[in-house]
């Protein structure tokens, strides 16, 4: 069996807290690898050439025999795909998902895009991988992709949703949209929102209280440790923990062991000021007033 339905994206919007509430219905079922992305990585230029993205490559389902061995001992009426780059690298995933799995319903996270490139750039610091000062980050961007780095680095450009979104609700005919900001703050809803988008019973104890994939600076040299993916061996042993300790335990000592910040003021103008068109085009697309986002 293959996936039946997709969360598309966008990273670091909330899909992994969505993936596991979702996994708490009993019709509802995901393989234990969380983001195959098998639709965003067959046509990938690997290896990726930024710190640490042998640990993203090293995860990547680059063909569909492989793909499909995931699925197969999977049963049950809904049977899904997880991977959030997959809004991102729309030009491929959304027509090579259509030739695969056919009409499926998908499903989008969109977050205020300049929240979101924050976010971002504190998933990689909290993984040992980026040590520039947000501004110069964002400045860095074009000669990232340029040197071929994974799309995590992609600061800015993952936020220009409008075209991704576009090509998704172009292609497929069942496209279900939240809103990070109202995700977050009533993910019971919002959840059941998706249970009756996918048309099964949302009579549903749902356990929404781990909010998954925190980001952010390690408080601690040990921390520090746990968390980074820049080398092998730091990497394997994040790995061997993550397998041996319930996702749910991490992320509540990550909560506590990671500070939180906001975006830098100067950033944020400057980010604000890059996505004013890009989000006016979004709106118009979905025929919805962002102005939540300004």
């Amino acid at each position: 069996m293959l996936p039946n339905f997709v969360i598309a994206g966008s990273t670091r919007s909330g899909t992994t807290s969505l993936y596991y509430y979702m996994q708490q219905h009993r019709d509802i079922v995901f393989p234990k690898l969380k983001e195959p992305r098998y639709f965003s990585s067959y046509n990938l230029k690997l290896p990726q050439q930024g710190p640490g993205d042998f640990s993203v490559d090293q995860k990547l389902i680059t063909n569909l025999s492989t793909y499909e061995d995931l699925y197969r001992e999977l049963d049950a009426e809904w049977v899904g795909d997880a991977s959030s780059e997959y809004l991102y690298h729309s030009k491929d995933s959304a027509p090579k998902m259509y030739e695969v799995l056919g009409d499926v319903p998908v499903i989008l996270i969109l977050r205020n895009p300049v929240e979101r490139a924050f976010s971002a750039y504190n998933n990689l610091i909290r993984d040992g991988r980026e040590t520039k000062p947000f501004m110069e980050a964002l400045m860095a961007e074009d000669e990232r992709i340029e040197g071929n780095y994974d799309m995590m680095w992609h600061y800015k450009a993952v936020g220009e949703y409008s075209e991704h979104v576009k090509r998704y609700l172009d292609t497929f005919t069942k496209v279900k949209i939240l809103f990070f900001e109202e995700f977050t703050q009533n993910p019971d809803e919002q959840v059941k929102q998706i249970f009756d988008f996918l048309g099964v019973k949302s009579d549903v104890t749902l356990d929404t209280s781990t909010r998954y994939s925190n980001s952010g600076k390690p408080k601690s040299a040990l921390i520090s440790l746990l968390t980074s993916r820049n080398n092998v061996v730091s990497n394997t042993v994040r790995r061997i923990i993550m397998a041996l300790v319930p996702r749910s335990i991490l992320e509540k000592v990550s909560e506590k062991s990671l500070e939180k910040s906001e975006v830098p003021a100067g950033a944020r103008k400057y980010l604000k000021d890059y996505y004013q068109k890009e989000i006016m085009e979004l709106g118009r697309v979905l025929d919805k007033d962002l102005s939540i986002w300004n």
